[in-house]
């Protein structure tokens, strides 16, 4: 069982960064590369009362516009076949090139409480061994069952990451995911006003939990539907509200880096395993900046 646990965290970790690498820009430096008008600082929090939601494990059905279907396959590049599975309707999913497999980007979720505060300063405009850019977060929600506390702390930005650019840690108004290379291809390409890559604090019922989190989050266009299905890159809403979202992958930070570590929710799902990452999505949010 305990191999099967970590074999399952270790293809989640992947499935959440693959296809990203091969775009992947390397910089021995940032100095001197900063945004126009540096900084630009954006500040969102929640409404007090607002809709929060839980992203419960599940399958995330592909765009057949985007990776086509198992009798005509695109996008390999992006998504390489063995993360897929094949469905019955014709549709990939992601996986391990047999089975279906459980993501953060299903259609399941319980609602739960919480709230959030953030700010961000966006001076430098891409990844390097440094970075000016600036965070100061802090997230607070409670578990499906009510029963764990959880909160959040971000107070520094990851200057580049391995996988995919990342602005140098806050990116304002950034094209992501999708076909972008920016981020995980599971989620449609859309617009973030805000998004930031960043270590945390974890706290669970009150302790500090020993390892560093990587931390990523958006405030963006709206990527649910209205039974809050996550939609394909033609749903997204640029109309609709707002939406944040936080994640913490099964991924931790040490000293040579991120490695694949299961985030302690401490949240047993019905297959008696503990979710190994969090999705938390804040639906009400007003922004200054």
């Amino acid at each position: 069982m305990n191999s099967r646990k970590t074999l399952f965290v270790a293809l989640l970790a992947a499935l959440m960064v693959v296809g990203t690498a091969v775009v992947a820009i390397a910089h021995s430096s940032s100095s001197g590369r900063r945004v126009i008008d540096a900084p630009n600082t954006v500040e969102m929090e929640t409404r007090d009362g607002g809709d929060v939601r839980w992203i419960l494990p599940g399958p995330r059905k592909l765009d057949k516009a985007v990776f086509g279907t198992p009798e005509s396959p695109l996008r390999e590049e992006l998504l390489p076949l063995d993360k897929r599975a094949d469905t019955p309707e014709g549709y990939f999913v992601s996986g391990d090139g047999e089975t279906a497999m459980m993501t953060p980007f299903s259609n399941k979720w319980a609602p739960i409480t919480g709230e959030a505060e953030v700010k961000v300063q966006d001076v430098t405009s891409v990844s390097g061994s440094s970075t000016e850019d600036k965070i100061h977060a802090d997230f607070k929600f409670t578990s499906p069952d009510g029963k764990i506390s959880y909160r959040l702390v971000v107070k520094r930005a990851l200057p580049e990451i391995p996988d995919h650019e990342n602005f140098g840690g806050v990116g304002v108004n950034a094209l992501q995911h999708g076909a972008t290379g920016i981020g995980t291809p599971l989620m449609p390409q859309l617009m973030a006003f805000i998004a930031f890559w960043g270590a945390g604090d974890l706290y669970v019922n009150g302790e500090l939990q020993p390892e560093k989190r990587f931390v990523h989050f958006m405030l963006s266009e709206n990527v649910r539907d209205d039974d809050y299905n996550l939609v394909f890159n033609d749903g997204v809403n640029p109309q609709g509200d707002w939406q944040a979202h936080l994640i913490l992958p099964p991924v931790a930070l040490g000293s040579d880096g991120p490695f694949d570590n299961p985030v302690p929710t401490g949240f047993e799902l019905p297959n008696k395993q503990n979710q190994p990452f969090l999705h938390i999505m804040f639906e009400d949010v007003q922004v200054d900046g």
